[in-house]
């Protein structure tokens, strides 16, 4: 794999500054500006360990055909994919359930506010490929089962269907290595999720909803994110980037035996930094592709 590449504009660009934006009770992560620019180089290194793969190489496009990127963020997906397939007629729509981060529409691109839990009527079985990456922090075990229902009503016959989750909680891949400070501060995520009614650990039965929803060709691809070292410092940057975006929720919250104030959050996060560059650590990225059948 080659070398990840080097953005000095974004290498420290996540600071956990206080009074962020935050958008609603189920998604805990903030809606600005600091979080955009996160976005935008979460979206390079994911480009880097899935190989460029934006959209299956198998999927054959025909003019007219539209692509759905859910829970868009900042676009850099639907943006990277609509230039990729600019030569054709294809239309890629970025929906979010929150605006503020939503790039402007472009020839072959539209970003709309629009939950992925109820999408409208008239797409039905219109989409050849649905995207939808990292909402691990944002939905329940219900909410799982209604996006992933949603999904395979607005796809056509033959569509394919993509989501990407980083294992959270360490419930896919329990023997990954978690230093003792990461470990701690992970249990304090899993009990903010908790009183929130989210529930990372769904993430383990993705195959079994996506099957009992109809989808088959179930496929699997694991990819470990290792955050160690200078190699890893554009990882590490935007994964740190998304726990102190925490911060304000965790606080509010009691702060889990972690941190009672701003300076006390920031300064345990940074003990978390710390064990990243100095050890193994890999976040486990998992992508599931399946098929709507014809």
């Amino acid at each position: 794999m080659s070398a990840m590449p080097t953005t000095a504009a974004i290498t420290t660009a996540f600071p956990s500054k206080d009074g962020r934006y935050y958008t609603a009770e189920t998604y805990l992560l903030p809606s600005d500006d600091v979080e955009r620019a996160r976005l935008q180089a979460q979206h390079v290194v994911y480009k880097h360990y899935f190989g460029s793969e934006l959209i299956p190489a198998d999927l054959e496009l025909k003019d007219g055909d539209r692509i759905l990127d859910a829970g868009t963020g900042s676009g850099s997906w639907a943006t990277d994919v609509a230039q990729s397939v600019s030569s054709l007629p294809v239309q890629v729509i970025g929906i979010d359930i929150e605006g503020k981060l939503l790039p402007s529409s472009g020839m072959n691109t539209q970003f709309l506010v629009q939950s992925s839990l109820d999408l409208p009527d008239e797409w039905t079985g219109k989409f050849a490929f649905i995207f939808q990456r990292l909402m691990i922090v944002a939905f329940t075990e219900d909410a799982w089962k209604r996006v992933i229902a949603e999904f395979y009503r607005a796809l056509r016959p033959g569509g394919c269907l993509q989501l990407v989750e980083v294992d959270l909680l360490r419930v896919l891949y329990p023997e990954a290595i978690t230093p003792p400070q990461t470990a701690k501060w992970l249990e304090g995520v899993r009990s903010l999720c908790g009183m929130r009614g989210i529930k990372p650990q769904t993430i383990c039965k993705i195959p079994e909803l996506l099957k009992a929803t109809g989808f088959v060709d179930i496929q699997i691809k694991v990819s470990p994110r290792y955050t160690g070292g200078e190699q890893g410092k554009f990882t590490r940057d935007t994964a740190i980037g998304s726990q102190r975006g925490l911060k304000g929720p965790f606080l509010k919250a009691g702060g889990f035996g972690i941190a009672n104030t701003s300076g006390e959050f920031d300064a345990f996060l940074d003990t978390v930094e710390k064990e990243w560059a100095t050890t193994d650590f890999a976040w486990m990225w998992t992508r599931w592709t399946a098929t709507k059948p014809i």
